[in-house]
């Protein structure tokens, strides 16, 4: 049995899936204040005053900097999820709305 059938068969995620979550658990924490990072030169919002996605929308500003790494990976996907999700009142509710958000499709 591959991997695919294992993870199917055990009603689980791919580890890349479970890797980009906990990377926008992360960003969304970082955002709304709940994580506390003294520098925040690498997070920039876009300045795109007229946008049809949310207000959270982040800039990617490419840096060879590795501690920084997490943020350009997810960059695009964050930008690209709904307002609902991204306005989440909490942690747990981040959680929950971004369960029901097909996230395969950003997985290589």
């Amino acid at each position: 049995m591959g991997y695919p059938e294992r993870l199917a068969h055990l009603g689980l995620e791919s580890l890349q899936v479970r890797r980009l979550k906990c990377d926008l658990l992360l960003c969304y924490k970082i955002i709304h204040c709940k994580f506390v990072i003294h520098d925040l030169d690498f997070l920039v919002f876009s300045d795109c005053s007229v946008t049809i996605d949310h207000k959270y929308k982040l800039f990617n500003r490419h840096s060879n900097a590795n501690a920084y790494i997490c943020i350009y990976r997810i960059c695009d996907v964050w930008n690209s999820l709904p307002d609902l999700v991204v306005d989440a009142p909490s942690v747990t509710a981040f959680r929950c709305l971004l369960d029901r958000v097909d996230l395969v499709k950003y997985c290589a």
